[in-house]
């Protein structure tokens, strides 16, 4: 049974949605005259949304995904894509959204990663405050608390550094068991 195709034209993006038989349609992140309104929600079962780090047109283009029914067209499609714009980074994300990690992520040659904490910065941001208010704590407690400053300063520096110590370490677990999970289904 084929299903004649539905547009939806939101600003520039026009979308073809629930549609058979074609190989890609271009889908708004968000649109709240669409119902639902989230780009996964628009998705089912087995399609995979291809995501960009930038968009032709800078920072007043529309945002979007674009919708292939496999994981295989939507890897050839991001392919294409890092190719045409090697700044690009492509992440492909199935039907369950930013729930889960990506997929696949595909990174052009000239791609900077954004700004942001990561792992490096969680160790070494973390550890330098957890140690030097440690250290800090340790130095006012050896003179009896006489200076104070020191252990007002270490117990500030103290806690910022433990929580980065805390979630690097949860995320590393956490990424520890998905793989001994992934191993022992892929025994079975």
């Amino acid at each position: 049974m084929r299903t004649r195709p539905i547009f939806l034209r939101i600003g520039k993006i026009r979308s073809d949605c629930y549609t058979r038989d074609m190989s890609a349609r271009t889908v708004p992140l968000y649109d709240e005259r669409a119902h639902p309104p989230c780009w996964n929600e628009r998705m089912t079962s087995g399609e995979y949304a291809v995501h960009y780090s930038s968009f032709e047109g800078g920072p007043d283009a529309a945002l979007f995904c674009t919708v292939f029914g496999s994981l295989e067209e939507s890897e050839d499609h991001a392919r294409r894509e890092i190719a045409r714009r090697p700044a690009l980074r492509c992440r492909i994300y199935d039907h369950e959204g930013f729930a889960r990690p990506p997929v696949r992520e595909f990174t052009g040659s000239k791609y900077k990663e954004e700004p942001g904490i990561g792992p490096r910065f969680r160790r070494w941001g973390g550890g330098v405050l957890f140690f030097g208010g440690l250290t800090l704590m340790i130095i006012d407690w050896r003179s009896d608390f006489e200076l104070s400053w020191p252990a007002m300063i270490g117990t500030r520096l103290l806690f910022p550094g433990l929580v980065l110590l805390v979630t690097d370490a949860l995320i590393v677990l956490t990424e520890k068991r998905k793989r001994l999970r992934a191993g022992v289904n892929g025994a079975r």
